[in-house]
């Protein structure tokens, strides 16, 4: 299910922001938005939604985006790039289950995959066009070569003037990712050092946190972001990965154990109507002797 936005429909919630804000004992710095997210991973999001419904992951929302703002006041110092004033922030969710895009002032069109926020100015007035990211998200970035456009994660910067990728940075991933589909963008990292990379079309960024380590690789971009379309494509990817694909994208929880699964390197595209059983079956046919039961919102895959 995809929600569409316009950015006159967005949210302020200047008091909202504030009164978390305000009720935050903790010191803020460059790890306060890690942390509220990573806070928000230790919920079990299925039952949480299961008792208190969409708005769970509101407030948690909320609290991230005040984190961000907390993050760019403490960096103020040091950033040439403008910030934005509280009040004219909007926050745009994605829930498990569904997808929602919006365009942004400026112009640019924004796809976010299921389990993601994006944090946006209602105008950019600055000398740069910056929104925060946390999950998954396709752009398709209007030009203005005067003003560039950057999306902030908790791990890369990307910035473009006029350009299609993606984005993928949900927290707790082992691996983050840029993807280009058209322009040049570039693409900075500052946990692995100083260095900015460059993408070409077709051209993916991986970032590892763990390791720290960046690499490039050739991909499809159009199939990379084709999740827009209901398609999930993976090369190379570990159990682990599709797995957490498939819980936001049908809203379940899916439970395993054997460490086989996670070294599992696997190549598989899942179409639009296919359902989690679908999913599952075809899960089963890669990897031999594999079986798994539904238990409601809960998936049990066994090895």
């Amino acid at each position: 299910m995809e929600k569409k936005f316009n950015i006159e429909d967005c949210l302020e919630g200047k008091q909202s922001l504030e009164e978390v804000w305000e009720g935050s004992k903790a010191e803020t710095g460059p790890a306060t938005f890690r942390e509220l997210v990573r806070l928000g991973k230790r919920i079990d999001a299925a039952e949480a939604r299961k008792r208190l419904g969409r708005t769970v992951w509101t407030v948690f929302a909320a609290a991230a985006s005040v984190a961000v703002v907390a993050l760019v006041t403490f960096s103020l110092t040091r950033s040439k790039y403008s910030v934005t004033p509280l009040e004219s922030t909007c926050n745009l969710v994605a829930d498990y289950g569904q997808t929602s895009s919006i365009t942004l002032e400026d112009g640019t069109k924004v796809s976010l995959n299921a389990g993601s926020s994006l944090l946006y100015p209602k105008s950019f007035d600055g000398d740069n066009r910056i929104v925060y990211l946390s999950g998954e998200g396709n752009f398709n970035v209007a030009k203005d070569p005067s003003r560039p456009f950057i999306v902030k994660t908790a791990y890369m910067d990307i910035q473009a003037l006029g350009t299609s990728f993606c984005v993928q940075s949900y927290t707790g991933e082992r691996t983050m990712r840029t993807t280009l589909k058209e322009g040049k963008v570039k693409v900075s990292v500052p946990a692995a050092g100083e260095k900015s990379y460059i993408l070409d079309p077709d051209m993916q960024l991986i970032y590892r946190p763990s390791k720290k380590s960046v690499a490039l690789a050739r991909v499809d971009a159009e199939k990379v972001m084709s999740w827009e379309e209901g398609f999930l494509t993976f090369s190379n990817a570990s159990f682990p990965e599709i797995a957490s694909a498939l819980e936001r994208r049908f809203d379940v929880s899916i439970s395993y154990s054997s460490e086989n699964l996670r070294r599992s390197a696997l190549n598989v595209r899942f179409m639009p109507d296919e359902t989690l059983e679908d999913a599952l079956d075809v899960l089963t046919l890669l990897i031999p002797e594999s079986r798994y039961k539904v238990d409601g919102s809960r998936v049990y895959f066994r090895f």
